[in-house]
């Protein structure tokens, strides 16, 4: 934090003992877009769009690809995608095989966490 900042805080905190407010609303604003400024937008991947999930879902497990089977997940449930994207690449085959194979959305996501736990 700048200098001048830390001193508009101690400012404010030595004059709001007396219980007056110390900043004017101008001020605070200023302090609240400087703030703001410090922020960056989060960055996103591009999440499928929600007809082309629904057009994977309809989709029989057995004949969506792996890179789809992704999709999916990540649409469905990104936490559980997270873990899938850090497991080894052959984990992840047996992920997908298993799924292909007729496993539930929830069975694939118990078999994600027990692959990532190393159980």
């Amino acid at each position: 934090m700048s200098l001048g900042k830390l001193l508009a805080i101690a400012g404010y905190f030595a004059m709001s003992t007396g219980n007056c407010l110390a900043l004017t609303e101008e001020e605070y604003l200023k302090y609240i877009d400087a703030e703001a400024s410090k922020l960056s937008e989060p960055s996103t991947s591009p999440v499928p769009r929600s007809d082309a999930v629904e057009n994977l879902e309809a989709k029989d497990a057995a004949q969506l690809s792996q890179k789809e089977f992704e999709q999916l997940l990540k649409a469905k449930a990104k936490g559980t995608y997270s873990f899938y994207e850090s497991l080894m690449e052959k984990d992840k085959a047996e992920v997908y095989k298993y799924y292909a194979g007729g496993a539930s959305m929830q069975q694939i996501r118990r078999m994600i966490i027990n692959r990532k736990m190393n159980r």
